[in-house]
């Protein structure tokens, strides 16, 4: 057990996943990989990408969240400057046999979003990310290593997350075990046992929280 830092993944969260990706180093055909995977689990499953510093990735992280970045926005940035995420953890451990289950923070339960998709095939590219960086104004305040790394993916000079037809995910099932949806009907299940009288008004309610709060 490894406690680590969130949002802002921290030295703790790094050494967490050098664990759990050496312990894959061996893995082969005959191994079955269980991965438990929630939400929060971008900042907590931390591995930069060669080239890019745990310090700039925490900038980068601080940055787009001030900016408001939404949580596609933010996990494309993410996904594109980490060994692990995007489906890179698959990457991994191919050939191994891999089931992940998965507890959803994510509208829409997007495999590729919930803790920035370890295991699933992702839908977005070097591209996406620095329309990101761009969309908010950021390329000045962004580590210089971060915007040249996404430029060089959007020249191909480097590889991209493996998409859904890769053959890492041949033997990867990605499980949804918990969700928005599974939450707020258990409440209500809950409520109307006790007698109240009850409505989900919405499980898709999403947004800046100061406002929607409200």
């Amino acid at each position: 057990v490894f406690e680590a830092g969130h949002p802002v993944p921290d030295s703790k969260g790094f050494e967490a996943t050098t664990n759990a990706v050496d312990m894959l180093a061996n893995a082969d055909e005959d191994t079955m990989v269980v991965c438990l995977i929630s939400g929060g689990g971008s900042a907590l499953l931390v591995a930069p990408h060669s080239g890019v510093t745990l310090e700039e990735k925490q900038r980068v992280t601080q940055l787009l969240f001030r900016a408001g970045a939404d949580i596609d926005e933010l996990n494309a940035v993410r996904k594109h400057i980490s060994r692990v995420k995007g489906g890179r953890l698959a990457e991994i451990a191919f050939p191994a046999q891999v089931v992940s289950l998965i507890l959803s923070d994510v509208i829409g339960d997007k495999l590729d979003v919930i803790a920035s998709g370890p295991t699933s095939p992702d839908r977005s590219s070097y591209r996406d990310a620095l329309d990101v960086i761009n969309k908010y104004q950021l390329s000045k305040e962004v580590p210089e290593n971060i915007v040249n790394m996404l430029r060089m993916g959007v020249r191909r000079k480097i590889p991209e997350t493996p998409k859904q037809k890769d053959p890492v995910f041949e033997a990867v099932e990605n499980v949804i075990i918990g969700n928005n949806s599974k939450a707020t009907e258990a409440a209500k299940a809950k409520a109307v046992e006790l007698g109240f009288d009850t409505t989900v008004l919405t499980s898709q309610l999403q947004g800046e929280a100061r406002e929607i709060g409200r």
